[in-house]
């Protein structure tokens, strides 16, 4: 009877692995799907806007990556709504420049951004926004290009936890997590914490994972990298990954005494 109860306990933990290895598997060709489908939809939006003069602006859930359709945009003065890829299209404007546009759609924080058009076309046109969370909460969202494929996003408090892919997902007791990695381009990656201690010095940067320990390279800063930092219910922050920078670490920001206190500079070490 003993023997027959480790057989089964066996049999059990044999099961629990194949399907923890099963569901990995799925997780990772979701993924791959999604970052199919980003490629497409740029793909697409290029021809469509060629055709119509129009351009294209995406937004996503930065929890899971979804698209967020039946959301209310407004570009410039000009109201739309997204469709079911969570996209509008708007005129182009005349001029390069910077432009106004605010997003609200229900269960998500209302923001207010501005977007730039260069020759005549978006710099970057996808925006992953945060669903509505506790006014305690911080939560930091990655986005980017399809190239570099992996960037990782690093949350740090000093002397006290380091939350990224690879070294803590979630704390001991719950209060930060990495809600969301990806590994394939786009994003969004997400990190949360569910409060800021004002005795605190916390640091967030980002770490071109493709590319190694390689120094010299300026695909980081090719990459489009957009960080959004939301909390107090609202959009805090939007930093640009710095162009024309070389360096595989982007020191994005600090947070001291409670302040957010920007950095925004590429390194070739994570703080």
């Amino acid at each position: 009877m003993f023997r027959a109860c480790i057989t089964v306990v066996c049999l059990t933990l044999l099961a629990g692995q194949s399907l923890s290895q099963e569901t990995e598997q799925q997780r990772q060709q979701k993924k791959q799907q999604q970052a199919k489908k980003a490629l497409e939809n740029k793909k697409d939006d290029v021809f469509e806007e060629m055709d119509t003069k129009n351009l294209t602006l995406r937004f996503f859930d930065a929890l899971n990556g979804k698209e967020i359709a039946g959301a209310t945009v407004s570009v410039n003065g000009e109201e739309f709504s997204t469709d079911s890829e969570g996209k509008v299209l708007f005129p182009a404007p005349e001029e390069d420049g910077f432009y106004p546009v605010s997003f609200r759609a229900e269960g998500y924080v209302p923001v207010d951004f501005k977007i730039e058009i260069m020759v005549g076309t978006l710099f970057f046109n996808r925006f992953s926004v945060s669903p509505l969370l506790d006014v305690k909460n911080l939560r930091v969202v990655l986005d980017w290009d399809a190239s570099p494929a992996d960037l990782d996003a690093h949350f740090v408090k000093q002397g006290n936890f380091h939350i990224s892919f690879r070294d803590m997902r979630t704390l001991q007791d719950g209060s930060g997590q990495l809600d969301r990695d990806d590994m394939d381009g786009y994003g969004p990656e997400t990190i949360t914490l569910k409060e800021v201690s004002r005795n605190g010095t916390y640091s967030f940067f980002v770490h071109n994972y493709t590319d190694g320990s390689n120094s010299s390279t300026q695909n980081l800063s090719r990459s489009k990298g957009t960080v959004k930092v939301f909390g107090d219910g609202r959009l805090l922050n939007v930093f640009q990954v710095p162009r024309n920078a070389t360096g595989n670490y982007w020191q994005v920001f600090k947070i001291v005494n409670g302040g957010i206190i920007d950095i925004n500079r590429l390194t070739n070490k994570g703080e």
